[in-house]
Order: C-alpha cells, then structure tokens, then sequence
C-alpha cells in the first residue's frame, strides 16, 4: 500500500524559510494531509476555489497517478502537515513529441506559486534552479511549462516554443466546406470517451510535434466527471466521435451549449482530438452545422491555417486571442538535438549563453541522413587538429539558451529572431539555414495543457 508523504528536507538556500520534496500519493486527503495542505495552498494562490472531501480526494488520486513530484517551502520550524506551504512547484514526466514519430521524455513543470507575503525573498529561484538541477542530474534533456505571465520564466532559460488561440466561427446561413467529409458521426455520452479519448489521443500526440502526453485530470474533464461540478454526475457537457467508412474511431469533439441568455447562441467547444485530416473535416462539419447554433467558440486552437481553409468563406473565422503556450528549455543540448528528426542535411556552429549555464558552450550541429551530432569545441570557434593553433573563428550565431529553445522544434524562426535582436549572426544567412534545418513536417503546436 502506498505510504502517505514522507517530506525530504531539501538543502537550504533561503533565510528563514525550508524546502521540502516529497511524492504525490493518490491517498486521501485523511491520510496524506501533507499533500492536502499542498493543493490547497496552490489552489488559493491562483485565486481558484479549493476543493474538499470527494472532490478533493479525486484530485490527490490523479496528481498520484501523474506521479508528481511537490517542493513546497514553509516557514522555518513549521510541520508540513499541519502548514500550508508559502511556496508550491510540481513536476513530472511525460513524453514530447519533437517529430512525427519522434519522442523524448520531458521534464514538465506545473503548480508553481508563492504567496504574496512570502514574495522578493528569492523562492520561485530557489525552487526553479533546485528542480531543473534535479532534472539534469536524472538525465532529463528538456524541460517544459506553461506560463501565467509572459515575463517570469525567460531569466531561467525558457523560451516560447509554441503558441495557440481563441477563435470564433460564426456558423450563420451555410457555413460550407471546401471538401466533403467521410464517415459517420455519432453522438455519445462523455463517460464513452473514458474508453476512447487516451488512444485517440496517443495517435494524434505521435503526429504533431510540439504536444506532450496529457495529465491524468484530461480523463474526469472529458468525461465530465469532475466530483467538485453536480458531484461527478455530469454538468450538460456534449459529446461526438467520428468514425470512418469502416467503423473505426479517428476522433471526437466535446463541446458545451453556452444558454438561451446569450444574445447569439454560441457553443464552445473544449476538447478536439482528430488523428486523420478526415477526421478534422467531419468533426467541423458537425460543428458548424449545429441546429439553431450561430457561433462556434474554441479557445485552445492551432495558429496554423487549417480552420480557415476547411471553409468555403475563411473571413467566418476570427481569431480574438493569441497566447504563448509551450515553453522549452533545453538542459542537455546534444541529447536534445538527437532526440528530434530532420529532413535536410546540414551544419551549423551555434554559441549558447545560459545564465544557469546548463547548455553554456559552443556546439557544432551536424546533421547527416536525419540524424543530428552534436559535439562541444573549444571556446571560440571550430574544433582544430591537435597539431595546430586553436581556431578561433567565431560561431555562425550566438544566441542565449531561451532563444535556442524556442527554435528547437521549429515552430519558431531563428530567422526571424535574427531580425527582432534576439540572436546574434556572425555569418550572413546562417540564421536562414537553422530556420530550413529546424524546419518540422506538421504544424507544432502542444495540443494540451499541463
């Protein structure tokens, strides 16, 4: 049976304050009071309602199948059972896709706040470097979160590597496609998709670079089974899976109605998973031909183009918002690069700033027959004959760890960061040539939150 938290005393950077590390158990809040009080802490500092009984047990249970790690910091001489802790930062690991196809495992970042009593007292630095030290000593060559704020995380390395936003389709009239769509689409009930939405999921995650694997919690939202709405009973969440001329399931759509109240009837959709661009197609075709619906709403959508093109009339689709949503940093730069695919040959000598000086060094990147090496040379330039002088020809670019990782999966331009400022171009055009060689074969985009 699994034991209740156990905390780990952490090595002590901050005056007055103690760190602790401990393990996400799935027990409940009765018997692991250690992470009750660590949900609760992180729930009032992002302003969110705290859950209890039921509710809260449910979600000990899915961070224990995460299998989180938690750092809290407390005040000095507190007990963590009976203490909400002033500091929170979880961690875990799931897979990125860096390629169709192509995975690595990802140390992923979530839950991090500090309460605003506790705040310029040096503890969101404190826990970021204990944990990405932790990560590369476990050998993760990546690290990845999504941001509240836009301006917290670029001072520890982190770069945006995709984006998403929040479009409105307004379905008025015929709101036509350009193709036909296949299959068949059938309504279900949000509890079918237990059995359904993880594989579909698994198939689309392996074809678009720039997803990671979803946390546990995606199983009780999709199904609408959260025990903190209507006790788990269902809160009127809607549900469709489309299947193929031969009856197998290539994806699904959740969606909710927003009421008779709003002026235009609106639906907006929370979840889209399709592993066929067919599938895409019917999943849209049964949105916009919603009876009396005259609005489609999706907040998590791919900025690449694929929506407007689905319809006959693109100028029905609106954007009304663009965020960042994936932020990488790179820990282990030669496992990072051979952990992705590529579809040209090429070479490259890349200097790399890095204030925790995890990826600090000047590498050459050679990539032959899809296949990346990466080697560090001598500070300066490229490596030289051991009979020689050092070379030292300076690397084609110079570019800070965040930047690197923001190009890594290519859903970024180090071409176009050339022209904002943000790296730096020793030889003309080789900030073109890590665009071409960087370059993905499907849209990047991370597919879930975390």
């Amino acid at each position: 049976m699994t034991q209740p938290t156990d905390p780990e005393a952490v090595g002590g950077r901050l005056p007055g304050l103690e760190m602790h590390r401990f393990a996400a158990t799935g027990l409940t809040a009765e018997q692991d009071p250690v992470m009750a009080r660590m949900l609760t802490a992180l729930e009032r500092n992002f302003y969110e309602e705290v859950p209890s009984g039921p509710a809260l047990d449910q979600v000990l249970q899915l961070h224990g199948r995460d299998e989180r790690t938690y750092l809290g910091v407390y005040d000095a001489g507190v007990d963590p059972a009976e203490t909400d802790p002033v500091g929170t930062y979880a961690s875990f690991v799931k897979p990125l896709q860096t390629g169709v196809g192509r995975q690595l495992d990802a140390f992923l970042i979530s839950e991090v706040t500090v309460r605003t009593t506790h705040r310029r007292r040096g503890i969101l630095r404190a826990m970021m470097t204990t944990e990405l030290d932790r990560a590369v000593a476990g050998g993760w060559p990546v690290a990845a979160l999504s941001a509240s704020e836009a301006t917290i995380y670029r001072r520890f390395g982190f770069g945006v590597a995709t984006v998403r936003r929040a479009v409105q389709v307004d379905t008025r009239g015929e709101a036509s496609l350009m193709a036909a769509s296949t299959g068949t689409l059938r309504m279900v009930e949000p509890k079918e998709l237990a059995g359904l939405g993880p594989a579909l999921y698994a198939r689309a995650l392996a074809q678009t670079p720039g997803s990671v694997g979803r946390v546990a919690a995606y199983t009780v939202t999709e199904t609408d089974s959260w025990r903190s709405k209507n006790d788990g009973r269902g809160t009127g969440l809607l549900a469709a899976v489309h299947e193929d001329d031969g009856g197998t399931a290539r994806g699904y759509v959740t969606y909710r109605f927003s009421g008779w109240k709003q002026e235009v009837p609106t639906i907006t959709v929370t979840g889209l998973v399709a592993t066929t661009a067919a599938s895409f197609r019917a999943l849209w075709d049964h949105l916009v031909h919603l009876d009396l619906i005259q609005r489609v709403e999706w907040g998590f959508a791919p900025q690449d183009g694929l929506l407007e093109n689905l319809l006959t009339d693109p100028r029905r689709v609106k954007t009304s918002d663009i965020a960042d949503q994936l932020w990488l940093r790179i820990l282990d730069v030669p496992a990072a690069f051979a952990g992705r695919p590529y579809h040209r040959d090429g070479e490259l000598v890349l200097g790399v700033t890095d204030p925790l000086g995890h990826a600090a060094g000047t590498w050459r990147l050679s990539v032959r027959d899809g296949t990346a090496d990466v080697v560090p040379l001598p500070e300066g330039g490229a490596a030289a004959a051991e009979t020689a002088e050092p070379d030292t020809t300076p690397p084609d670019l110079t570019l800070d760890v965040a930047e690197l990782s923001s190009v890594y999966l290519g859903g970024v331009s180090a071409e176009l960061l050339r022209q904002a400022g943000r790296l730096t171009e020793h030889r003309p055009g080789a900030a073109a040539e890590l665009t071409a060689l960087l370059a993905a074969d499907r849209p990047v985009f991370c597919m879930t939150g975390f």
